[in-house]
């Protein structure tokens, strides 16, 4: 009965812990996704300035998640999310829009892919 009621602790503790994890790294995708919709907005009115500022900023947080997101993302997705920033600040320097349309669906669908990635579903489950 010792082993089951140790068991069934472990199953709950590492439970909670995906749930804590799941809440992280949806926060992080979110204040990202926030920055990124922030900078298209700003690249789409022309405001260049701007629209770096708030990718600058985004990519920061990014870089600054960075002992999180290396436990807990997969690395291939690491390093296409910050090429994928890299390739965004690339064409707002370059005050590219057409260019910079193209990066934002980019880094939108990499920030998009590792938020579902982590998400517990029944099929992630099972």
């Amino acid at each position: 009965m010792k082993k089951e009621i140790i068991t069934a602790v472990v199953f709950i503790v590492v439970f909670a812990l995906t749930l804590v994890n799941t809440h992280a790294l949806e926060k992080l995708s979110s204040e990202l996704l926030d920055l990124i919709e922030q900078s298209r907005s700003y690249a789409e009115e022309g405001d260049w300035e701007n629209a770096i500022k708030k990718a600058l900023e985004a990519e920061q947080r990014w870089n600054k998640a960075d002992p999180y997101t290396h436990i807990v993302v997969r690395h291939s997705e690491i390093d296409s999310t910050t090429y994928a920033f890299y390739e965004l600040l690339k064409a707002l320097y370059s005050e590219e829009l057409g260019n910079a349309r193209g990066a934002y669906m980019s880094i939108i669908a990499h920030l998009d892919s590792i938020h579902r990635m982590d998400k517990v579903t029944i099929g992630s489950i099972f």
